[in-house]
């Protein structure tokens, strides 16, 4: 757990302790602009990259990917997270694998909106959507809700990201301009923690970082031009991918 300082946050400078505006902020003004699969090449790295690389690790043995999203706003990323790695699992016919997505953020309004999982899908939504058609369906005029199936494998809590202790490592970290709301000289002591609530051969997606400061915490871009940070030394392309017809069930 990250020991925080008495004003972390880039708008705890304009606030006295007694001017009641704290909780206004965390719950009005932390949102962050979202949408479904918004960041393109996260979504595709996470798919064609990063899950591959988990199954030739312990992933196949322990049966759950666990993902974090950071500041999961409405739950769209997060929605978008689970979608992928669902999908991405199931066609490489590893379905026995759980996916469990954590969504988190301080605004308890967009996370009401996130645990119910219901959306008003605009036009430049449809393209991007209709891949994932499976995932959701119609609940009104324009509006469309997540299955219960894809709910299921996400939960929602409001929760500062300095304060997480998780009893289980995560396989991939999502925090996208989350470090925006906090002091510059804060930030990296918030990577700093986050790197530690990763599996060894664990996945770290944050903005914006400095990749020269990330390379001296070991931490290394999978791809040169990629979003994604991993450990030195692991999830190397030469290693075996394990068969799912050898993974034993209990």
């Amino acid at each position: 757990m990250l020991k925080t300082a008495d004003k972390p946050h880039v708008y705890d400078a304009n606030l006295n302790d007694s001017s009641g505006l704290q909780d206004f902020f965390e719950d009005s003004s932390l949102v962050v602009a979202t949408r479904f699969f918004r960041n393109k090449e996260l979504f595709q790295q996470l798919q064609e990259v990063v899950i591959p690389r988990l199954l030739q690790g312990s992933l196949p043995r322990r049966k759950i990917l666990r993902i974090w999203s950071a500041g999961s706003s409405d739950g769209r990323e997060t929605y978008s997270l689970a979608m992928v790695a669902r999908r991405a699992l199931d066609d490489r016919d590893y379905r026995f694998i759980r996916v469990l997505v954590r969504g988190s953020d301080l605004n308890r309004f967009q996370l009401e909106i996130a645990r119910k999982g219901v959306y008003e899908f605009k036009s430049d939504d449809s393209g991007t959507l209709e891949p994932y058609a499976e995932f959701f369906e119609p609940a009104g005029d324009r509006t469309w809700q997540m299955k219960v199936s894809l709910r299921r494998m996400v939960e929602y809590v409001v929760e500062d990201i300095t304060k997480v202790k998780p009893e289980e490592p995560y396989d991939v970290l999502v925090c996208s301009l989350v470090l925006l709301y906090y002091e510059p000289e804060y930030q990296k002591k918030i990577v700093q923690h986050l790197m530690t609530t990763l599996q060894a051969d664990g996945f770290l997606y944050v903005t914006p970082v400095n990749r020269r400061w990330m390379k001296r915490q070991g931490f290394f871009q999978v791809n040169k031009s990629g979003p994604f940070f991993c450990r030195d030394g692991s999830n190397r392309s030469s290693a075996k991918m394990v068969s799912p017809k050898n993974i034993t069930g209990d």
